[in-house]
């Protein structure tokens, strides 16, 4: 990190050099955008619950089914995402009053992932995924602007899809590092398990229940002496997402969910620390076709932590987002 970005990451944090075990804005940045994209999305392994009818008479004898979220024809191996967002937050450093710093956010976002088809395995079905995703972050108020940075991700995950049941294993490797220069100011491996519940009101409503658990191995620069692992961490995520195809081309979805983190090294004055964050929202999107979705969304996030020298915050986010999806 050179020593202009240093002192600028420094002068975000209210709580000033005192808070250098504090988990950066990116870092936190990034995880709740991983988790509200998932929240934003209803489990591809019920999307039979979502498909669209024909846009005319005939149109599935040529191209297959349309499905309102994917479409998984055989002989399709690799998914390839473009995804656009921009966002407008009133507290993009995650900070408390009056230190809090209002800006509009855009994440660019291009994936490539090998998606073999399902298959039959017990009385269920198994997919798994293999992929690269590389992200852009980019702040547009001027006292931020210099933290722009890039995500890059490798992924491997494995779902088993029994009933209404949904059983998850994966495992993300990821950089942070600054735009222009390319300095990497963090790493993680992150393995993690998760459970989904759908729970069917009809043809068109139905409630996702889920508990997501992960471990996050990092690696930071040190700085002042702090530790390389401090951002060491277990998250354990429950969310409630409803979700409602009001037409054969709108979904809408509110949610919410609550996670508990526990950092075994960041902290600067006691052995442990925990923080809550709960988060409320709804997302609304149209789906031009199976490749081709606009949404916008509403996001409100609320943090607290038992370490003194970690800002609890309060944030609000929203903006609109568009999706390119394509199978091949």
């Amino acid at each position: 990190m050179t020593a202009k970005r240093t002192i600028a990451a420094i002068a975000l944090v209210p709580s000033g050099i005192f808070s250098l075990y504090a988990q950066p804005a990116a870092v936190q940045q990034l995880q709740n955008d991983q988790i509200l994209r998932q929240l934003q999305t209803p489990p591809s392994a019920f999307i039979s619950l979502t498909n669209t009818p024909e846009l005319y008479p005939g149109e599935n004898a040529d191209v297959g089914p349309q499905r309102i979220l994917r479409r998984t024809p055989p002989n399709k191996y690799f998914d390839v995402i473009l995804d656009s967002q921009a966002f407008f937050t009133d507290n993009a450093n995650y900070a408390q009053q009056p230190d809090a710093i209002s800006s509009w956010v855009f994440v660019n976002t291009a994936q490539v992932a090998l998606t073999p088809p399902v298959i039959d395995l017990a009385d269920g079905k198994a997919a798994v995924a293999v992929g690269v995703a590389s992200q852009w972050y980019n702040y547009c108020d001027n006292r931020i602007h210099g933290l722009d940075f890039n995500a890059e991700t490798a992924f491997a995950s494995a779902k088993y899809t029994l009933g209404n049941w949904q059983i998850g294993l994966g495992a993300n490797l990821t950089r942070l590092v600054n735009q222009g220069d390319y300095t990497e100011t963090y790493r993680e491996f992150m393995p993690n398990l998760g459970i989904q519940r759908i729970i069917p009101l009809n043809n068109c409503m139905f409630f996702s229940l889920g508990d997501l658990v992960d471990y996050h191995l990092t690696e930071v620069p040190t700085v002042f002496g702090t530790q390389r692992d401090a951002n060491d961490r277990l998250d354990d995520v429950v969310s409630v997402t409803f979700t409602w195809q009001i037409t054969r081309h709108i979904l809408v979805q509110p949610y919410y969910h609550f996670q508990y983190t526990y950092y075994q090294h960041n902290v600067a004055y006691s052995n442990d620390r925990s923080d809550c964050l709960q988060s409320f929202g709804v997302t609304a999107a149209y789906y031009f076709n199976a490749n081709v979705s606009v949404r916008a969304f509403f996001n409100y996030n609320r943090r607290q932590s038992s370490d003194p020298n970690t800002p609890s915050y309060l944030e609000m986010n929203g903006g609109p987002g568009l999706t390119l999806d394509f199978r091949f």
